[in-house]
């Protein structure tokens, strides 16, 4: 049950964007509070249609209608009129049920669970929680006055002991949720902030149109290397698409932008799963191919250039045959740099050589 609202909290965060975890907890709690209220003001409807007391029948349905308005308001961050509003339609219910049909009815616990929020939920300075807490202690007082001086205006006879136990649970259940539930919101927000986070840091180290790791966190990738905190037996390549300006300048930067994406799926695709291809900068990608020789690592680039050779791109009802010159060479773990440079320079060998070639 707990997992799955916490699930719920987690949906509700993700619809906005919050400047800090306080907010966040506030619009988590207040939406709470509205469905709460939003509940017991229809199941209260309801009572009082069957019973036949019209005028509570409409106050409830009031309170139904202004809870349900404390959702708009509690999405656009409104969060001292929900308040305000919460309270002030418990205060009105509990006196007109008190003048209307009694305090036999144990109504004084709609007060007391109100009562709860002030202390709780700080949808307000202290100062106005201060006076809703002089509104409801007052409002209590006014109960027992009516209760003791006041003849009911309607008797609802066996009707009594059925809302004085609805009443009860009201405020058993209202008052329990108010004080465990905040638990469960920060639960929430940990959780929000943590894949918020992580997040984040997966779209700092991705190019955003291919979706391929950037130079950023090959960076952070050799680092580790070097460090000896990954395995040590890797080749490296550079792949470049051939006669791509010209491919740019005849159809225009979104057909290359297609073509770029297309590509790069093809080769995330058509590698091994241990492999890694970083977007290296315009049409160039440098592919990491682990546990791989020279030898072998030119097998799979082979395949791969052979394949993509026998393809055709299809984009804005434009088709297209594209290829890719590849340089490929062993990785010095200790001198990355030089190891980019010499796979860069056997690629622009394979250039002029005549293009959609690997050379190694």
């Amino acid at each position: 049950m707990k997992k799955k609202l916490e699930v719920i909290l987690f949906r509700l965060l993700s619809r906005h964007s919050f400047v800090s975890d306080h907010e966040k907890s506030l619009y988590l709690i207040l939406f709470a509070a509205c469905t709460y209220a939003v509940s017991m003001n229809f199941i209260l409807m309801l009572f009082h249609l069957v019973i036949n007391v019209t005028p509570l029948f409409l106050i409830s349905l009031t309170g139904f209608l202004s809870n349900m308005l404390g959702f708009w308001l509690v999405e656009r961050g409104r969060y001292l009129p929900v308040g305000l509003l919460i309270s002030g339609t418990v205060i009105i219910h509990a006196l007109a049920s008190a003048i209307c049909i009694g305090t036999k009815n144990l109504v004084i616990v709609y007060l007391l669970t109100t009562l709860v929020m002030q202390f709780i939920i700080p949808y307000a300075t202290f100062r106005i929680r201060t006076l809703v807490t002089a509104a409801l202690w007052a409002s209590m007082i006014a109960l027992v006055f009516i209760g003791h001086h006041m003849t009911p205006l309607r008797d609802i006879g066996d009707a009594y002991g059925a809302l004085a136990m609805f009443n009860i649970h009201l405020a058993f259940f209202g008052i329990g949720i108010q004080l465990t539930i905040g638990n469960t919101i920060w639960d929430a927000i940990i959780r929000f902030n943590h894949e918020a986070l992580e997040k984040s840091k997966s779209e700092a180290n991705t190019d955003p149109l291919t979706g391929l790791f950037n130079r950023r966190y090959a960076d952070f990738f050799f680092n580790k290397l070097t460090a000896g905190q990954l395995e040590q037996v890797w080749c490296v390549a550079m792949l470049d698409i051939d006669d791509f300006k010209m491919l740019n300048d005849a159809y225009g930067h979104l057909i290359g932008d297609d073509v770029l994406m297309f590509i790069s799926d093809f080769i995330r695709t058509n590698l091994r799963r241990t492999d890694l291809v970083f977007r290296w900068g315009g049409e160039e990608f440098l592919i990491l191919l682990k546990d791989a020789d020279v030898s072998n690592a030119f097998r799979i680039l082979d395949k791969l250039r052979y394949k993509l050779a026998s393809e055709n791109i299809e984009t804005h009802d434009i088709i297209l045959n594209v290829t890719v010159t590849i340089g490929v060479c062993p990785l010095d773990i200790y001198n990355v740099e030089k190891s980019i440079d010499t796979c860069d320079r056997l690629m622009y060998e394979g250039k002029d050589l005549g293009k959609n070639i690997v050379v190694m």
